[in-house]
């Protein structure tokens, strides 16, 4: 389980990294086709695109340059990872505390029997002979 998990995170922060690109294709103002990759990909509706300026002046109807076009979103995380370093201050009181506590399993607050005298020990309770030895008058 938690190699599943340290490799998806290693995956997730290998992709930010890395970057992706969305790349999505307009026609006429609505979305015919989107892709997502590393690189830039050229998408297309099947319309005919002009090769060159000429023949785009020649066309006379309809620009195509101006319905078909293809934007691409660059997805990338622009900070670098850096792995933060933290300055670790021991305080020695709670490490030794915790140390002979948990570790070593000293306790100093131990707890000795008490052992009461006989002239203050509480009465024996009265005994019920009837109920000790289950014999009952009808």
């Amino acid at each position: 389980m938690k190699s599943t998990v340290s490799l998806i995170l290693a995956l997730f922060l290998l992709f930010s990294t890395i970057g992706m690109a969305k790349t999505t294709h307009w026609c006429m103002g609505h979305e015919v086709d989107s892709s997502i990759g590393f690189v830039e990909k050229h998408l297309d509706c099947g319309m005919e695109l002009p090769a060159s300026e000429e023949e785009e002046s020649q066309s006379t109807t309809e620009d195509p340059s101006s319905c078909c076009e293809n934007k691409t979103q660059h997805l990338q995380v622009e900070d670098d990872f850096q792995i933060s370093q933290y300055d670790l201050q021991i305080n020695l009181n709670y490490t030794l505390s915790f140390l002979q506590v948990f570790v070593f399993g000293v306790d100093f607050f131990t707890i000795s029997q008490v052992d009461f005298p006989a002239k203050s020990a509480p009465p024996s309770p009265k005994r019920d002979f009837q109920l000790l030895y289950q014999t009952f008058l009808i």
